[in-house]
């Protein structure tokens, strides 16, 4: 028995566990991810270790784009070994050695290329890649419900569904500064409450729209799709919004730490299952598997070492809010979040309609030419049988004609007449 949401999230993983190659840079990958996290950890409590961990931190994300780059020139081989973890092994080293000097190089010559490759590609990339393929699920999930009939109480759930989204979006935010962060409301406001107040209202009004919508659709069959959609919009964004508010600390916090492991691996598994669906189609631009697995890789540690960046960058400046540590990467999640779902909404309600109005178009005949052709086959053995009737009429008009011979039959009376004659 499959469950669509455990089945798709293990199909998607699978991609990263396809061969020995793809095993050990998934095994690299989730270094990095530690290595990253610690480092972050270590600069907030010594800021001296920055420098450090911008290094060692950022060797992860320039080999992975050294290995994508590869993987794009057919060049697999060279990145890790098929058969043998340890030639793996060695092979990343020199990787390694040639990823940190890539990275010095950058850094040294090409600092605006850096940062566009590192913010703006790997960072914003990897947000927006999670914004769109969570929406998409979560549209997909809403799709595969199909409520033919409303009962009372799912009508109640359907006009209340809006009123709960609201319940859910204050409430995360209130109960986060009474129960877990109390000083994120303060004279002045802090950085990081100021950019949970704007997701909040973003979040708020995408709710908004999205209730009028459901107002407008609501006689269509898709209208409870559309609900759920604002419901799963709603429960992320009241998530990014406590992630924001709960503030930064570099002790351990279990419940953090799953939340955003989770997420690393729902969005590698829908990253990685769209991108890898290239692999298998005979297409011109054909996707090979290492290459969606590397630049899976390369999006998602290249976001951690942003968002790590972050944290450093404000522990190492006493002038900037420490709100801000470990809170930049959901707080622009919190902003892209709510603009990316109206998009998605708005298309998933755009083929919705084209598949409701299309089979109401008339003259849908595929079939007319197969009723034509079976009128003609009928047809045409009665053209075939019209000759034979008229062929035979001339044999049963001979007797008839027959007939003045009959009457011909004279002969005895002109014998008569020429007896009496004599």
């Amino acid at each position: 028995m499959e469950i669509p949401f455990i089945s798709s999230f293990i199909e998607g993983l699978k991609l990263f566990f396809a061969s020995k190659k793809l095993k050990w840079l998934t095994l690299v990958f989730l270094i990095g991810a530690i290595v990253i996290t610690i480092w972050e950890n270590l600069t907030v409590w010594v800021p001296a270790l920055a420098p450090i961990a911008l290094f060692s931190g950022g060797a992860f994300p320039v080999f992975f784009m050294i290995t994508a780059f590869l993987s794009l020139l057919g060049l697999q081989r060279f990145i890790a070994d098929e058969e043998s973890y340890a030639k793996s092994f060695v092979l990343w080293l020199i990787w390694m050695v040639v990823s940190l000097v890539v990275l010095v190089i950058m850094w040294a010559v090409f600092f605006v290329m850096s940062v566009i490759i590192f913010f703006g590609v790997a960072f914003l990339g990897w947000i927006g890649f999670q914004a769109y393929f969570s929406t998409r699920n979560a549209v997909n999930y809403a799709e595969g419900i199909d409520i033919d009939h409303r009962s009372k109480l799912s009508t109640l759930l359907f006009w209340g569904s809006n009123m709960f989204n609201y319940v859910i979006l204050i409430g995360a935010f209130i109960g986060t500064i009474i129960f877990v962060n109390p000083s994120a409301i303060g004279i002045p406001i802090p950085a990081a409450t100021g950019w949970a107040i704007l997701g909040l209202l973003l979040a708020l009004g995408f709710n908004f729209l999205n209730g009028l919508i459901v107002t407008w659709e609501r006689n269509k069959s898709y209208a409870e799709n559309i609900v759920l959609l604002g419901t799963f919009v709603s429960l992320y964004s009241a998530y990014f919004i406590y992630n924001v508010l709960k503030g930064f600390s570099p002790s351990i916090d279990p419940v953090s730490i799953g939340i955003s492991v989770f997420f690393i691996l729902y969005t590698m598994s829908s990253v990685g299952k769209s991108l890898a669906s290239r692999a298998e189609k005979d297409t011109r631009f054909k996707i090979s598997k290492e290459l969606a697995a590397t630049f899976t890789f390369f999006l998602a540690s290249g976001f951690m070492f942003v968002d790590a960046m972050f944290t450093s960058i404000v522990s190492i400046n006493p002038a900037l809010d420490a709100s801000l540590a470990g809170a930049a990467g959901d707080a622009v999640k919190l902003i892209v979040f709510p603009f990316v779902a109206l998009l998605m909404e708005i298309r998933f309600i755009w083929k919705a309609k084209r598949v409701t109005t299309k089979p109401t178009t008339p003259d849908d005949i595929p079939v007319i030419p197969v009723e034509e052709e079976s009128v003609e086959e009928v047809e045409e053995p009665v053209i075939v049988d019209t000759p034979e009737p008229v062929d035979t009429p001339p044999t049963y008009e001979q007797p008839v004609e027959e007939e003045p011979s009959d009457f011909s039959e004279e002969e005895p009376v002109e014998e008569e007449e020429s007896s009496d004659f004599e």
